[in-house]
């Protein structure tokens, strides 16, 4: 066993075989790297004590590791602890006062936690021509908050124009390829798929009913996930896992890489898929034997409905969306750096009038399994809309599912970690709209952006 195996099932999320394999190096060798790999595979696992524990272990070996530190502020902020998160990222700037990764972590526990001098060493670091390209995306991006802060509008969407050009460029090849993926392959196959190998008598989880949040991302997501989550049934989350788009890609992979474009219908084997399904989700101990629910954030499953239902027949999906318009301009203000489609605001177009179709083409062909949840009317109407989402997943309902910002125990790792850890408040109409004149060249292309 060695650690580039460890590595490699680790980068493939097969956390429990990587587990497995630093678990045994460690028995003779409990060095920095081990203890840091299981520091993070504890992380992906839900298992934020152990993971502590390991990540405590590193900085007994290494007291000034940046990359602990890090770990350790984005470990307090998945669970809430935002004064503790604060606290090590200043222990971060401590021991490297440029180090960017501490400062965009601050912005993102809160804006205001970023001072003036905080912005005057972010604007050496943006002009510092032997600056890494993480370190010049990031620095852009804060820099576009400032501007925005400050209602200087053309200069902010300058300065988030760059910092997405750099994030894209920071891997290049990866983005291509996924671009491909979502603009190309995966619409060729996602109704044209010929299912194969198929023993519709041996599903999958067949007693579980699994409820998929699809979408956009800034479109509600995790507030649903919340509420769903506060309920007295215990339903577990494995957040945004994308394990069904692995299953998927793992067989569509080498479309990707083929040059033809009339490759004729797709024969997907729905045994290895469910294999591959099954080995993602067995590797947690959220589902239990007495719970015959979870629920899965991952948004672009929505392109996956014909795939998840051959190997989950019971499965349900919520649907989030909001206004269009603030959508896109959501998603562009945010840094998604692992989503290739959001880096400029014609990909995001493109994407979006992608999604129109698709879930029209599913709406249509699965009525009672798809259920809309407006943003908009959540946040005015929560406790209706949050029966009507119950009811539509077969749960049983109760006020405290709206009281979920008092958890203990809500572990959320997206861009929205923060703001869900309050009350609800009602949609603001008038968020974005000073940035709609983005889309007045684009009205034409896309007629659903009058």
């Amino acid at each position: 066993m060695s650690l580039d195996l460890g590595k490699k099932f680790l980068s493939q999320k097969n956390f429990k075989d990587a587990e497995k394999i630093f678990l045994d190096l460690s028995k003779n060798n409990n060095t920095f790297e081990i203890n840091y790999n299981l520091g993070v595979i504890n992380f992906e696992l839900r298992n934020i004590k152990k993971s502590f524990q390991f990540f405590e272990k590193c900085k007994k070996i290494d007291p000034k590791s940046l990359n602990t530190y890090l770990k350790i502020a984005y470990l307090e902020q998945s669970i809430g602890d935002i004064e503790k998160s604060l606290s090590t990222y200043l222990k971060v700037l401590d021991i490297n006062a440029r180090d960017i990764r501490a400062y965009y972590g601050i912005f993102t526990l809160n804006p205001n936690f970023l001072k003036s001098h905080h912005f005057e060493i972010i604007k050496q670091i943006s002009e510092n021509t032997n600056a890494n390209i993480l370190e010049k995306f990031l620095s852009k991006f804060l820099l576009s908050k400032k501007e925005k802060n400050e209602r200087n509008f053309d200069k902010e969407l300058a300065f988030l124009n760059n910092s997405h050009n750099l994030c894209f460029e920071s891997k290049k090849d990866y983005n291509i390829q996924s671009q491909k993926y979502y603009s190309k392959v995966i619409l060729d196959h996602y109704n044209q798929s010929n299912f194969i190998d198929n023993n519709e008598k041996d599903h999958l989880f067949n007693d579980i009913i699994p409820i998929f949040i699809i979408g956009l991302p800034r479109s509600g997501s995790t507030l649903v996930e919340a509420i769903i989550t506060s309920s007295e049934n215990n339903i577990p989350s494995f957040g945004e896992s994308a394990f069904i788009n692995m299953g998927v890609l793992d067989q569509l992979s080498t479309k990707i890489l083929l040059e033809d474009k009339n490759q004729g219908t797709f024969n997907f084997k729905v045994n290895e898929f469910k294999d591959f399904v099954n080995k993602k989700y067995s590797q947690f101990s959220l589902i239990k034997s007495d719970v015959n629910y979870f629920v899965d954030k991952s948004l672009e499953n929505f392109l996956n409905i014909d795939f998840i239902l051959k190997i989950f027949p019971k499965a349900k999906f919520l649907h989030c969306h909001r206004n269009l318009k603030d959508s896109i301009i959501g998603i562009y203000q945010s840094l998604l750096p692992d989503l290739s489609w959001t880096h400029s605001v014609d990909t995001i177009l493109n994407y979006i009038d992608n999604y129109k179709k698709v879930m029209k083409y599913f709406k249509k062909k699965y009525p009672n399994i798809i259920h809309d949840v407006s943003l908009e009317n959540l946040t005015q109407s929560k406790e209706k809309i949050s029966k009507e989402i119950f009811n539509f997943c077969g749960l049983k309902w109760d006020a405290n599912v709206l009281e979920f910002y008092k958890r203990d125990d809500l572990d959320i790792r997206t861009t929205s970690n923060i703001q869900i850890r309050n009350k609800i408040t009602s949609y603001n109409t008038n968020k974005y709209s000073k940035y709609y004149n983005l889309f007045k060249d684009y009205q034409e292309k896309y007629p659903w952006l009058k």
